[in-house]
């Protein structure tokens, strides 16, 4: 079975680490982090060429989409990773910018907003449906307050990527948790309440486990299992 993780948290909390401990992985890494972990990744970013007195750039959410399309042909690797799954979002939205000729989504009368969604989001669904297993990651983003129903303010805790995106992505996954790291120690929290984003398909809420692509594997053999 592969598996669909979207694991999000703090910096330094253990993703990458955690994420390049999957099999045969390759990193899509748009920070440059991923090279402090493992050997196999591929920096996302734009790229510029110059051929005589002209120079070209390549945006990087074009690169993106043409390692989607190697990937599709077929290859050796049987994990696949995107960090930061948000910075992919802002590469899509620069690249529509200069397709639509705008600076912002409010130049479009607010149309550029589904127009940069739905290139976005067709384009992780591809990804998503390649026989890997896929991994995205996140920082985590708590700059948001809300009032619980008991009527307590209380800070929120969700991937940094906007609302709609967010949960139209936590659909196409299998688990969505947090990484968190206390006194040096590592786990997967998976939690699914008013305050905390996060569940899935798995069945399973209110789970701590350890960080560890082994346990997070266990999950889904368990719920395999089970669903027989």
């Amino acid at each position: 079975m592969n598996k669909k993780v979207w694991v999000y948290g703090k910096p330094f909390s253990g993703k990458t680490t955690f994420a390049a401990k999957a099999p045969k992985h390759l990193v899509l890494s748009t920070d440059g982090n991923a090279q402090y972990v493992t050997d196999s990744y591929k920096v996302i970013n734009d790229e510029v060429t110059k051929n005589g007195r002209m120079i070209q750039r390549k945006f990087a959410w074009e690169v993106f989409e043409e390692e989607i399309t190697k990937l599709e042909v077929g290859s050796d690797y049987e994990t696949i990773i995107v960090d930061l799954v948000e910075d992919i979002y802002e590469m899509c939205r620069l690249y529509m910018y200069d397709k639509l000729g705008i600076t912002h989504e409010s130049d479009d009368s607010f149309r550029a907003w589904d127009k940069i969604r739905t290139k976005y989001m067709s384009t992780m669904r591809r990804l998503m449906n390649l026989p890997y297993n896929i991994v995205l990651i996140s920082h985590e983003d708590t700059s948001k307050d809300i009032t619980k129903k008991s009527g307590e303010n209380i800070t929120a805790i969700k991937p940094n990527l906007n609302e709609k995106v967010a949960n139209k992505l936590a659909g196409m996954v299998a688990v969505v948790g947090r990484a968190v790291c206390d006194n040096g120690e590592y786990t997967f929290q998976v939690k699914n309440d008013e305050v905390t984003f996060g569940g899935g398909r798995l069945g399973i809420n209110n789970v701590t486990i350890p960080l560890d692509w082994s346990e997070i594997s266990k999950l889904f053999n368990k719920n395999k299992k089970e669903s027989k």
